[in-house]
């Protein structure tokens, strides 16, 4: 630190005020100090800082799966918006085990983290334990259906499923299906499982038929639970997916088997994922504000840790039928 306050001609505390604390430095003396950093390749040490400060300067990020494209769009604004304050972001992969989670969190807290932003209302009662008593922010994205730990920001899993239902119902389908996560383990299922069902209920409509699968889920789970479901009931209007990574893999299998979609049976998805606008004929689903989730998920953190007041300890960010080709 002081070979970078000579290169730079500035004091150590101004080096470390510009690496902790960049807003407290005007940006010409800030330019100075990180040039001088990058040519002397200088890496800050972040256990000594952390012991200076008190404050790691990391936020942890638990997301149920890797493998989908609207938690990646949620993480990297997540980053995004930390990284602009110097903060760095810590991912966990729960692989939506609440068991799991509770791992990654007894983990993380040795490291000390200045907060957690997690996925859902639904976690172990030792995951509540631990978090209560580390005293650090929480935010909970991706469900409004319930009480928050701390902070929230998300939207209705139960209201989404209505929607689709109430959508569904106009457009003249009367029989329906739902092929989702196993409900013991993926909740946010369950709940739009919920909804659909309560929609269709108030509409003077059957119940669909429901189908299981495993969680995580692979592309095969999709095709498999919609397999299962035409083997209990060959005809159904309609089938709602609980999720774009099982709907898209069953509308390919559709195309392989000669079933024409819409015509000989409609099928929806959850999450607007990116290959929604790419298969033929576009999936009709639910879209999330994943990235607007992931920041303000981010900045209600910031507020917190800074001692700002919050307008709002829960956001709702909202969702949207998107009507396309398969419904």
């Amino acid at each position: 630190m002081d070979d970078v306050a000579k290169r730079a001609g500035v004091s150590a505390q101004t080096v470390s005020r510009v690496i902790g604390r960049p807003e407290m430095v005007s940006a010409e003396t800030r330019e100075l100090v990180e040039q001088a950093i990058r040519e002397l390749n200088y890496i800050p040490n972040g256990a000594a800082r952390h012991l200076a400060s008190s404050r790691s300067r990391s936020v942890v990020a638990i997301i149920p799966t890797l493998a989908t494209s609207v938690y990646a769009d949620e993480v990297s604004q997540i980053m995004a918006v930390l990284e602009s304050q110097n903060f760095t972001t810590l991912l966990g992969n729960s692989e939506h085990s609440i068991e799991r989670e509770e791992h990654l969190i007894s983990s993380f807290l040795e490291r000390q983290p200045d907060a957690f932003i997690l996925t859902g209302l639904s976690h172990s009662r030792r995951t509540h334990s631990l978090l209560l008593a580390s005293g650090v922010p929480v935010v909970e994205t991706w469900e409004t259906d319930g009480v928050s730990l701390d902070m929230s920001v998300g939207f209705s899993n139960i209201d989404a499923g209505r929607s689709l239902a109430e959508y569904l119902v106009e457009k003249g389908y009367r029989s329906f299906g739902f092929v989702g996560g196993d409900f013991r383990v993926d909740h946010r299922a369950r709940q739009r499982l919920a909804g659909f069902a309560g929609g269709l209920k108030d509409m003077g409509v059957r119940a669909p038929i429901v189908v299981e699968v495993a969680v995580p889920a692979t592309s095969e789970d999709g095709i498999a639970g919609f397999d299962r479901l035409l083997a209990q009931v060959p005809r159904r209007d309609a089938i709602f997916f609980s999720a774009d990574g099982l709907a898209i893999p069953a509308l390919l299998d559709c195309q392989r088997r000669g079933i024409k979609v819409p015509d000989d049976i409609a099928i929806c998805g959850f999450g607007d994922y990116d290959l929604a606008t790419i298969v033929n004929p576009q999936l009709t689903t639910v879209r999330v504000e994943a990235a607007a989730m992931g920041t303000m998920a981010a900045q209600l953190i910031l507020r917190r840790l800074k001692g700002e007041p919050l307008v709002k300890e829960k956001v709702d960010v909202g969702f949207k039928v998107m009507a396309r080709e398969s419904a």
